[in-house]
């Protein structure tokens, strides 16, 4: 009986190791140095938000980036799967292709509450087929119809290696009702993070499932 106890927990006390040692390595894994847009969203493990001036607008652009521990072709799924972006994006209430097939143009109605509630945007945005940029790929929505003066998204991801990726969004939103610009700016800036993070999470489980 003490035999077939200190074999089980010898076994138990291996099986530790070997689970801390493997979370040790996932959260110190560090990307090459000479990507530093990498090595940056890796330390810092959220996403970083920004924004910058739009040409003829008073209106700015938001921006976010983050890393993610996903290979790129689940960070892609994630960001094709426009259908259900209510489901996993918290800023979207509604979400419903139009027309089109995942990887062509697609043609979207989103639906997304701005200034804290306040109001809601709805718009039918089109959205290109991915296309080569730079390192990894990028998406451009522009919109068709919908009751702002303008909506415009772009998505941009790349790998970093192979299992590893990178995902940004820039959104850019000019409505019709007079808003106070700084408002405007943050809630760009906190729609552009939701996404990223939804993005990372979704692509994150979908490659967790896939070594199961």
């Amino acid at each position: 009986m003490t035999a077939s106890l200190s074999r089980f927990t010898a076994l138990a006390f291996a099986a530790t190791v070997s689970l801390a040692a493997f979370s040790a390595a996932a959260d110190t894994y560090q990307p090459p140095a000479s990507d530093t847009q990498a090595v940056t969203l890796a330390k810092s493990a959220t996403e970083k938000k920004s924004n910058y001036a739009m040409k003829d607008s008073k209106y700015k652009v938001g921006h976010a980036e983050i890393f993610v521990s996903a290979p790129l072709k689940d960070v892609k799924e994630a960001v094709l799967d426009y259908a259900h972006y209510s489901e996993f994006i918290p800023k979207f209430q509604k979400s419903k292709v139009l027309k089109g097939k995942t990887g062509e143009v697609q043609e979207v109605f989103l639906q997304i509450p701005i200034l804290h509630g306040a109001a809601t945007i709805w718009a039918v945005e089109s959205f290109a087929a991915p296309a080569a940029d730079t390192k990894g790929e990028k998406v451009v929505g522009t919109m068709v119809k919908g009751n702002v003066e303008d909506l415009r998204t772009t998505w941009r991801y790349r790998a970093v290696d192979d299992k590893h990726s990178i995902v940004t969004v820039d959104i850019y939103i000019a409505p019709k009702i007079d808003a106070k610009e700084d408002l405007v700016t943050k809630e760009v800036e906190d729609a552009c993070g939701d996404g990223v993070r939804a993005v990372k999470e979704r692509a994150e489980a979908a490659a967790k499932k896939a070594t199961k």
